[in-house]
Formats: C-alpha cells, structure tokens, sequence
C-alpha cells in the first residue's frame, strides 16, 4: 500500500515557520518546515503529508526534499487556520 499523497501549499506563517498544505483528498494539513524561504503558496508537496510525525518530504515545485513536522492533519480551514498561527 502506497501511503504518500500530494498537496498545495495554501497558508504561510513565516513567524513560526509553518504551512498548510491542502491534500489532493481536500483535507488540510499543517507542517513546521527545515526553511521556510523554499515554500510558496501553490507549490506542490509529495509525501505521507496526512501523517503526524517528522518526515522528509519532496517539493514538487521546486525538485527539492525537506524536513517537516507534521502538527496537524485531518484539518478543515478553521482549525488549519487556528494550528498555523497559534503559538
């Protein structure tokens, strides 16, 4: 069983360095990312991004890997919102 999945870059906090992602099932889930400078909205993620754990992940948009740390999954905009600016 193939467990990655694909997302869309879809909220920045570049204050504590995190992002939401929105997966191709339409679940948002939210990430602290290794450096925030190589994420911009819509860039495209590739990884078990429905999975909260630290994790390497590969930007699509920009053929780069990167470590994460999934906060959040599962996630509708409010409460994505909530865990991308809450301390």
């Amino acid at each position: 069983m193939n467990l990655n999945t694909y997302g869309t870059v879809i909220g920045i906090n570049k204050e504590f360095s995190r992002i939401a992602v929105k997966l191709h099932d339409g679940d948002i889930s939210v990430m602290g990312v290794d450096e925030l400078s190589n994420f911009a909205i819509n860039h495209v993620l590739y990884g078990r991004l429905n999975q909260a754990t630290k994790q390497l992940i590969f930007n699509k948009t920009v053929k780069t890997d990167h470590y994460i740390n999934i906060e959040a999954t599962g996630c509708n905009f409010e409460t994505a919102y909530s865990f991308l600016f809450s301390i």
